[in-house]
């Protein structure tokens, strides 16, 4: 117990530390989160733009996209809020920074997500946007009724950032054979531009890939089904399977890679 809380308040000071660095040139963070709220943006005036000359997507009203689409912000804004690190692996590997963290009284997984940041930013701009998109159209499509349909939600946000964190931690873990596994950060990122739309409207080989291949509809089309279209018990404990399956690979794929890393001054 005392180490757990040991941990914790490690996290609490990293996380501050992150914090005021981030906000060291005030006027500059301010401009980079402004430019961010207006790029997510562009994804609500996208499908503004689309229902303007539509009345339905694969049977999808626009209140059911949007809500799609914010989920989508809010499962990135927690991800980018505690495990955005995950995409440094490669950083570390690559200029021997790796070996630091190795000899420090800390665990380095833990060092991995809570010390410095991968990005210059947190993401106050996607809670801002997906928490908005999520509140105007909840009221429409009758959700949030009682504490259900709440434990739902926080249930299949945790799953879907845990799929998403899984997905591009197991990627850029590779980075420990491979050195430089960006090019597959790059893809993961493209297809994070599919999931902003319900895959209902795209090639059935897509629907696939991107259903058990590379499950990353499962960070939020198929919890929005889940919750607007239909509540299968049996989705739970699939999403749940998912989970485990991708937890399990993700701590073999650390554990393999922390025996095979070589560091750069060997």
């Amino acid at each position: 117990m005392k180490k757990v809380r040991w941990y914790l308040e490690c996290f609490v000071m990293y996380f501050k530390i992150n914090v005021l660095v981030m906000m060291e040139y005030k006027l500059d963070f301010l401009a980079v989160n402004l430019a961010s709220v207006l790029a997510l943006l562009v994804g609500v005036f996208n499908i503004e733009i689309i229902f303007s000359h539509v009345d339905a997507m694969k049977a999808w009203n626009k209140e059911e996209v949007l809500w799609c689409l914010g989920f989508f912000y809010l499962v990135r804004a927690v991800y980018n809020t505690f495990f955005i690190n995950t995409l440094s692996i490669s950083h570390w590997v690559q200029n021997g920074k790796f070996d630091m963290y190795m000899i420090r009284p800390l665990n380095t997984f833990f060092q991995l997500l809570s010390s410095g940041r991968y990005n210059a930013e947190y993401p106050f701009d996607e809670y801002l946007v997906g928490g908005i998109l999520i509140a105007k159209t909840s009221s429409s499509l009758h959700l949030f009724q009682g504490w259900a349909d709440w434990a739902l939600f926080l249930y299949l946000l945790a799953t879907g950032v845990f799929v998403y964190f899984s997905i591009l931690f197991i990627f850029s873990a590779l980075s420990f054979w491979m050195v430089k596994s960006n090019m597959f950060i790059v893809m993961i990122g493209n297809l994070e531009r599919l999931a902003e739309y319900p895959i209902d409207i795209y090639h059935k080989a897509i629907r696939v890939a991107v259903s058990l291949f590379l499950p990353i509809a499962l960070v939020n089309y198929y919890p929005t089904v889940f919750m607007l279209k239909g509540r299968s018990l049996g989705f739970l404990f699939y999403i749940t399977g998912v989970c485990i399956v991708l937890g399990v690979v993700g701590i073999v794929v650390w554990k393999l890679g922390m025996k095979a890393y070589q560091s750069t001054g060997a």
